[in-house]
């Protein structure tokens, strides 16, 4: 066998997933420190199944997965495989090729493969046991195990040779004998004591055996009478109860008639009231509707009276506007008039102007030239003044026109101010009594709706309450049904219980004696036992259920005296002052209160009187409580079987080890069930009584609350009906107000608008008045100014020749002349603008107006429109109303019709109630004597099924007795006899069969214990010769080899092995002595460094050459040997390699040159292992 290859992903620093292929021969891995060579050996022994992290370099197993690097993050898992080459099938009954795979998560999680499919780590470690190769051999030598070797103990070092000798399976064994031999020995102690109890509980179970057959024979003879008087009780109770039966079928078809009935009733009450309450909702909503219809009418009347006011102003205005467009008519046709007059004098004016100006122009063309500049002069300062002159009357002919305008819209303003003062002042006193009735109105307003709210809630109270009162009646009535048959029950068990059925005759004598004294009652009475505990302590307690407890000896005494005079029977008796009370140690109970299951110790868990506490802790001191039958097991094992364990189901681990348990197909009560059951039906009865009373209580509240809700609805009528009637007249009142408020603040609305528009219109002419002036003032400056300059050359002209003046004064009266007459043609022209100016306003007041007179009379027409349809709208609301009065007043007769009929039927239902009630009365009394005959019936029944087990049917068959009080008589006989066994275990029978068989059973077990402990020891006798024989062949070959193999690899000197205790072969230890070269005898611990190393490895030879193992693995082994050892070391390998594969992980060139392959680890990359080629000159 050889190995193939071995690949590592994510182990240590080896992240990429790296496959190395070995060669038979010597391998070499170099690479330098920290690299990651040896890695790879620590990935072979992982595969291999090494569990140790710290022999693998580790805190914990996950540190084998790749932690990161710089430049990588870590990985989540990592993986091993080997393969190996098993053509030679060196590995037993495995395939030519074995592949080991082993991986492991960041989890913890682990994965162990054999070629492929889901191994064990044990499998992998059984797959190489003593085969030299696994995880713990000499095969596999790591850093540091050469030292070990020279370091460790004599002890330690024969690992060496047991591993070589193949006896670790061997140890194995003998280990799993040891442990085996020690569990059998313990058995064998456990055995023992168990068949010395069992010897003193053969005896008194022989004895006790004998007097329950006496017993069990009486008890058949009892058995079968008292079958008897249950079957003909059970066949007496039944005609019984059928003749009752039929009495109260008959009854109940009546109650089911009567409920018929009254549910017809309710039925038909439930219908009236729904009828009612959908009429009073309809008779509310036509108020209501008639209430906005009278409200709309009035809105109507009101919008009518407003549209007449509103088109008696709208004709007021029409005119108005009419009689403005009419005088600006007038005053346009007089302006232009007065335009075509000024137009023809403009005309004749400028003929005679133009004629003027030719003469002018002749007569100063007589004048030289100088004259002519002169006068040229003076003829434009003339023309600039005339202008001027005429742009003047221009301005002051506009500012007088203005001013009338202003004297006009003041008029109009003052009017306008004075009529909207006087609309204010009405309307402040309008406004004021339009608050008044508007909060009286308000008022009378929420006080309605309130007041309606309110009836409508008193009607739905009403509605609710008298289903309340119904649904109360039919609670209680069912309730009762109820509360009877559990009366009827309970009555049926205290009477069970004041007889203490169930109990011996013995106990019921004594209960039922009334001269006995210090009598406290059964234990089942005396304790309280929780509900979850009551079947555990019925079975703990089985009989002792019935003993009595009492107060001291002397009452116990005279109880049993009565029973022994007056022969009625046995019973056990618990004085207070004398019983034995029984406890657990602390110690027991510490040491099972941790138990999963663990309930408690009986005594800790019951309550009773202080007085009873020996009573208790006597019964049930020393039992222990559990969850189940498990968790019973568990603390009676721990506690050696000292004590009785009871599960809560009744299973029962006995003192001793003895158990029992089981079910009978009908389980009845127990005495403590039927105290707990009787105390809860009377709890029940006691809280029916008090949920029947409440149910009455408010039976008569709800009768009574709806009374009064009947009551107040009447009245709320009448104060429903008054309130709308003041809120009517207080509505119409309101709307005269808001009618002629809406006129009056129509009317102001009018006169304000006219006076923002006068005032617009006095800003408007202010400002023209005070530009035309500015202008004025500008003009008058310059005319002044052309004057003065006119005069100045008028001046120089005169001082010309006299010769010149003639012609000069023609020309200035000609000149004078053109002047006046071209001065009056601009006066008439500017005359002509403004007349052009005021038709053009004129013109513009007629088309406002007349834009204005339209949108009146279209505001009018519509006007008239509405008002057309404000009277149909009233027209419609007005028959609307009648037909709602109409609508109301059936509606308010049907209410008093329906009124009546609710009263009736309500009458009706409670009659069918008081029926109803009579019947289940007498229903509930033959339900109660139904429940008494049920109840002894079905006690019967349970007697019958749980003491035998048998129905009814199949007991009648068996059953041969038809006298009833000779059955009687004869159970009483026989009853008193087997009292008078006293208490009898009927258990001995079984018991001493079940002791008497398992005693027989241990002392066979007993026997096969003794033998196979003797056959366990001789088995261990042969293997510790069969270890002594292997180790001192295998040591005595090794140490020849060693002898002989030292001077070679040393080169002469002298070693040998020996024992530190040859007489003990099964521990002794490995002794090393070495001579080297030159050197005298010593032990391997007082040899230099280098010769320390070198004597380890000769005996790693040693053993190779004794025991071959198909390949091994030296990490560094040579390290601490100088050259010249080094290369001997490596020479000597070779010898090996043709049986031995060898891996070799170093340093030394020495080494290295004997390798058949090399391979290169580095870390090309930071943290991360790669596999690169190598050559040896790299070395060199």
């Amino acid at each position: 066998m050889r190995i193939k290859s071995l690949t590592l992903s994510g182990f240590k620093s080896f992240a990429d997933k790296t496959t190395i292929e070995f060669q038979d021969g010597l391998t070499g891995v170099v690479g330098p420190n920290g690299s990651g060579k040896s890695n790879i050996i620590e990935g072979l022994r992982w595969v291999l199944g090494e569990q140790s992290a710290k022999n693998l370099r580790g805190g914990k197993m996950p540190d084998v997965i790749f932690a990161g690097s710089q430049t990588r993050a870590p990985l989540n898992r990592c993986m091993v495989q080997a393969v190996f080459d098993n053509t030679d099938h060196y590995l037993k009954n495995q395939q030519d090729d074995v592949t080991i795979t082993r991986k492991i998560y960041r989890n913890g999680d682990s994965e162990y493969l054999i070629n492929g499919k889901q191994a064990r780590l044990r499998d992998i470690v059984d797959l190489f046991t003593d085969t030299g190769v696994g995880r713990e051999s000499f095969s596999i030598i790591s850093q540091g195990s050469v030292e070990e070797i020279f370091n460790s103990k004599p002890q330690d070092r024969r690992m060496l040779i047991e591993e070589a000798a193949g006896i670790v399976k061997y140890k194995k064994e003998k280990s799993k004998a040891k442990t085996e031999l020690s569990e059998t020995t313990d058995h064998l102690d456990r055995v023992s004591d168990i068949l010395l109890e069992l010897e003193r509980q053969k005896d008194p179970l022989e004895e006790q055996a004998s007097i329950a057959h006496n017993y069990l024979e009486q008890k058949k003879q009892y058995e079968h009478y008292e079958l008897s008087r249950l079957v003909l009780e059970i066949k007496e109770t039944s005609a019984l109860k059928e003749e009752v039966q039929g009495k109260l079928e008959e009854i109940r078809s009546i109650a089911k008639k009567h409920q018929r009935n009254a549910d017809l009733s309710e039925e038909k009450n439930r219908r009236l009231h729904e009828k009612q309450q959908t009429l009073e909702e309809k008779l509310d909503e036509a108020q209501k509707e008639l209430i906005e219809l009278t409200r709309q009418k009035e809105k109507l009347a009101s919008k009518r009276d407003l549209s007449d006011h509103d088109s008696e102003f709208f004709e007021q205005r029409i005119a108005e506007q009419k009689e403005a467009v009419k005088n600006d008519q007038v005053a346009r046709k007089e302006a232009s008039a007065s335009l075509v007059k000024l137009k023809r004098t403009v005309q004749a004016e400028s003929e005679e102007k133009a004629k003027l100006e030719e003469k002018l122009e002749k007569l100063r063309e007589t004048r030289n030239s100088s004259d002519s500049d002169l006068e040229s002069q003076i003829e434009d300062v003339r023309n600039k003044i005339m202008v001027m002159l005429q742009a003047k009357a221009t301005f002051e002919n506009q500012l007088e026109y203005n001013e009338k305008e202003k004297l006009r819209v003041s008029d109009t303003k003052e009017a306008a101010r004075k009529r909207s003062g006087e609309l204010s002042t009405h309307l402040k006193e309008l406004e004021q009594k339009k608050e008044s009735l508007q909060q009286k109105f308000d008022l009378k307003d929420e006080e309605l709706k309130s007041f309606t709210e309110n009836y409508q809630n008193d009607q739905q109270l009403q509605l609710k309450i008298s289903r309340r009162h119904e649904d109360a009646q039919r609670r209680w009535l069912e309730a009762s049904g109820v509360f009877q048959q559990a009366k009827a029950r309970y009555d049926s068990k205290k009477q069970i219980q004041s007889d203490y059925s169930g109990y011996y005759q013995g106990v019921k004598s004594v209960m039922r004696a009334k001269n006995l004294n210090g009598i406290i009652g059964p234990v089942a009475e005396v304790f309280e036992v929780p509900k979850k505990l009551a079947k555990a302590v019925e079975t703990a307690l089985g009989a002792s259920l019935q003993n009595i407890v009492v107060h001291d000896v002397s009452d116990a005494k005279a109880a049993i005296r009565y029973l022994t005079q007056n022969k009625l029977g046995r019973a056990t008796f618990l004085p207070r002052t004398t019983v034995k009370q029984r406890f657990l140690s602390s110690n027991q109970v510490r040491l099972v209160q941790n138990v999963e299951g663990f309930i408690g110790v009986g005594c800790n868990l019951i309550a009773c009187d202080d007085d009873d506490l020996p009573v208790l802790r006597h019964l049930l001191g020393a039992v222990i409580f559990a969850e189940n039958l498990d968790s019973a097991t568990e603390i009676a094992k721990i506690l050696n079987h000292s004590v009785k364990v009871v599960s809560l189901a009744g299973d029962v681990v006995n003192a001793g080890g003895s158990m029992s348990g089981g079910e009978n197909k009908r389980q009845g009560e127990g005495l403590i069930e039927q105290k707990q059951s009787l105390e809860k039906l009377g709890a029940d009865i006691e809280t029916m009584t008090q949920k029947l009373a409440e149910i009455e209580i408010d039976g008569a509240k709800l009768r009574k609350r709806l009374e009064e809700i009947n009551e107040k609805l009447g009245r709320s009528q009448t104060e429903r009906e008054r309130l709308e009637k003041e809120r009517s007249e207080a509505k119409t009142l309101l709307d005269e107000i808001l009618l002629e408020y809406a006129k009056k603040e129509q009317e102001k609305s009018v006169y304000d608008a006219d006076l923002e528009n006068s005032r617009v219109n006095e800003t408007r002419f202010l400002e023209a008045k005070k530009a035309a002036q500015a202008k004025l003032e500008e003009l008058e400056e310059k005319i002044k100014a052309s004057q003065n300059l006119l005069e100045e050359k008028s001046a120089f002209q005169k001082n010309k020749a006299s010769e010149q003046a003639k012609l000069d004064a023609k020309i200035a009266e000609d000149a004078g002349r053109l002047a006046v007459l071209t001065e009056r043609i601009q006066s008439l022209s500017i005359r002509v603008k403004e007349n052009e100016f005021q038709i053009a306003q004129a013109d513009e007041r007629i088309e406002k107006n007349g834009e204005r007179i339209r949108q009146l009379e279209n505001e009018s027409k519509s006007m008239l429109l509405s008002k057309d349809e404000l009277i149909e709208k009233e027209k419609e609301a007005d028959e609307r109303c009648l037909k709602l009065e109409k609508e109301v007043s059936r509606m308010q007769e049907e209410r008093s019709a329906l009124h009546e009929n609710v009263k009736k039927s309500e009458t009706e239902l409670t009659r069918a109630n008081e029926l109803l009630r009579a019947a289940m009365d007498e229903r509930s009394t033959l339900s109660a004597k139904d429940g008494n005959l049920q109840a002894t019936l079905r006690q019967n029944l349970d007697e019958l099924a749980e003491h035998y087990a048998m129905t009814y049917e199949s007991a009648e068959q068996k059953n041969t007795e038809e006298d009833l009080d000779f059955v009687k008589k004869k159970v009483k006989l026989l009853k008193l006899g087997i009292d008078e066994l006293g208490d009898v275990n009927v258990n001995a029978i079984a018991q001493f069969e079940e002791v008497n068989e398992r005693y027989e059973f241990l002392r066979q077990q007993q026997d096969d214990l003794l033998e196979a402990k003797e056959q366990l020891l001789l088995s261990m006798e042969e293997m510790d010769e069969e270890v002594k024989r292997r180790f001192k062949v295998t040591f005595n070959k090794v140490s020849s080899a060693f002898t002989e193999i030292f001077p070679e690899v040393f080169g002469g000197g002298h070693a040998e092995l020996s024992l530190t205790d040859p007489q003990n072969l099964l521990e002794t230890g490995l002794e090393i002595m070495a001579a080297p070269p030159g050197k005298k005898y010593r032990q391997l611990s007082l040899l230099s460094g280098g010769e320390r190393s070198l004597t380890a490895i000769v005996l790693l030879f040693a053993i190779l050459k004794v025991k071959p193992v198909p390949f091994a693995i030296l990490d560094e082994a040579e390290a601490a040997l100088d050259d010249a050892n080094v290369a001997r070391y490596s020479q000597y390998l070779r010898k090996f390699d043709g049986q031995t594969q060898f891996i070799v992980i170093t340093h030394r060139k020495g080494t290295m040159m004997q390798a058949d392959v090399l391979y290169g680890v580095t870390m090309q990359e930071s943290g991360v292992s790669k596999m690169v080629s190598v050559s040896l000159d790299d070395y060199d």
